[in-house]
């Protein structure tokens, strides 16, 4: 593979601030851009590297020329007006079929730009691979509209097309093969002297072009710039484990479970973070670790060796230990502690064979739930009207291994759903018409009024007494407007608020990061 580097700009900015060398000897990290450049280019199979730099640039042309740097380098000195008169300098002192072409100034994600410099080398029909980013921290941006199929359409100054807001802009590296880089001779003699309007050529003349999309990408153009791509490297470094909820632990909800935890997983895939997500029984924990981890896991198995990974240093969102409160029996006791209201409950052994001595028990509907842990079956949760139906549910728990149970009074009214993140504004709650295994609820046609602010402070109360950053839950509203926490879980689906979510999920992934 060829790269090049346009280098010969002036770095007018930086000097204007007080940086005495020239811009691609500015240091992140401890390498210069240059040096970082020509290290990441020869990690991905450089031939040759070919760099143009101004004829003012003695500093770098010595440092250049000082150095073995195990791969061809084709240096060339000219002061030129524009950028696109470096790249037509560049390709007129080479014969290429094919280059990567990259700005001096340019920090990426090095796995990015592997994977890039892969997706271009086994798709040899494209003419252009662009290399784009969502995340905008440019003073002029060049926005790329693409579509589904990630084609290029158009390149624009603003972020508004016929198709709707344009979500990614050029981040300054450009894959190009002969039909591409031949357009640059058509531009200079047309005296088109900028990159944007050279791109903008690509798609007037029906070339295959097409958008391959990095994570965070800035460029140095600032001192201030420099502090920013050394943070940036640092998240780059930084490997997340997104665990994907196993689908026994998830009835009727696996591809809204899956939905939310990639959605998570791409957010901060696009804030730089190094981001796997895996399914919670396909971790090898013996050989594996990983410092930040964003978890569905409802395996207790898979919680005893996540817990493992927190006493090594693991910050674990939730954290095993809210997972594990939020077990029903468990569950109840912390909230009963905490004076969180809840319907009138008891906790029974599954062979208790003593039922009829609990008078509220008799000749009413009431709820019967596992003890041990949330939902997986229907009959886990399930409502009866009468004690031998009890017994009958209690048998079935334990020929399942279930020890005990939880059965509350059934509150006549209206059922709320909710959704929380803490420590951030995300609260939202809802009527749902049906329950997870489509029995009808909320049937009436109005709604029970209540005390809307006591609501939500009950309900983020009860998910801080359980340690919970990430949560849900059910509420039953009575006729008279009081209402009562009957389940807690640690992160739902979010099906009716699921964008918003994700992003408040990944605000407090990176409240806990800084801690």
């Amino acid at each position: 593979m060829n790269y090049a580097i346009i280098a010969a700009g002036e770095g007018s900015r930086l000097r204007q601030e007080g940086f005495q060398s020239v811009k691609p000897l500015v240091k992140v990290n401890g390498e210069f851009l240059i040096e970082r450049l020509i290290r990441i280019f020869k990690a991905n199979d450089a031939e040759t590297i070919s760099i143009i730099i101004n004829e003012q640039s003695d500093e770098l042309k010595n440092y250049l020329y000082g150095k073995d740097w195990g791969v061809r380098i084709n240096l060339i000195v000219k002061s030129t007006p524009s950028s696109l008169h470096s790249f037509w300098n560049i390709i007129h002192n080479n014969d290429f079929e094919e280059c990567c072409l990259t700005t001096v100034d340019t920090i990426f994600n090095e796995k990015d730009f592997s994977e890039y410099i892969s997706f271009f080398k086994t798709h040899k029909t494209l003419d252009a691979l662009m290399a784009t980013t969502k995340y905008i921290d440019d003073e002029k941006p060049l926005y790329v509209d693409t579509n589904d199929n990630d084609d290029v359409l158009a390149f624009a100054d603003n972020n508004i097309s016929d198709r709707g807001t344009i979500d990614r802009v050029s981040a300054g590296v450009y894959c190009l093969r002969k039909k591409a880089i031949d357009k640059a001779d058509d531009c200079i003699n047309n005296g088109i002297s900028r990159m944007r309007n050279y791109q903008r050529s690509l798609i007037e003349a029906h070339l295959n072009v097409k958008s391959f999309t990095f994570s965070k990408v800035i460029d140095i153009d600032h001192l201030e710039d420099i502090q920013k791509a050394e943070a940036l490297l640092k998240t780059f470094s930084t490997r997340v484990l997104c665990i994907e909820r196993y689908r026994e632990y998830s009835p009727n909800s696996q591809n809204k479970d899956s939905w939310i935890i990639n959605c998570v997983k791409d957010l901060l895939h696009q804030q730089g973070f190094c981001v796997d997500c895996k399914e919670e029984t396909q971790i090898n924990f013996d050989k594996e670790y990983y410092p930040y981890v964003i978890s569905m896991a409802r395996n207790p198995q898979v919680i005893e060796k996540l817990s493992r990974w927190e006493k090594k240093g693991s910050v674990v969102i939730n954290s095993t230990l809210s997972c594990m409160n939020c077990y029903r029996e468990t569950q109840i006791e912390i909230l009963r502690q905490n004076e969180i209201n809840i319907p009138k409950t008891v906790v029974v052994d599954c062979n208790s064979k003593d039922l009829e001595s609990i008078d509220w028990l008799k000749n009413r509907e009431v709820w019967v739930k596992r003890g041990d842990f949330q939902t997986i079956e229907q009959i886990d949760v399930t409502k009866v009207c009468s004690i031998d139906e009890i017994y009958a549910v209690l048998q079935n728990y334990l020929s399942r291994g279930i020890k005990t149970a939880v059965i509350s009074e059934n509150i006549e009214g209206d059922i709320a759903k909710f959704y929380g993140i803490s420590g951030t504004d995300f609260f939202f709650y809802y009527y749902p018409q049906t329950d997870k295994f489509n029995n009808k609820i909320n049937v009436a046609d109005e709604r029970i009024g209540f005390n809307e602010e006591k609501f939500i402070l009950t309900c983020c109360k009860a998910a801080k007494c359980l340690d919970l950053d990430i949560y849900g839950g059910d509420v039953a509203i009575d006729k008279d407007g009081n209402f009562y926490i009957i389940d807690m879980n640690d992160f739902p689906s979010f099906s009716s608020c699921r964008d918003v979510a994700a992003k408040n999920i990944v605000e407090r992934f990176m409240i806990k990061l800084t801690k």
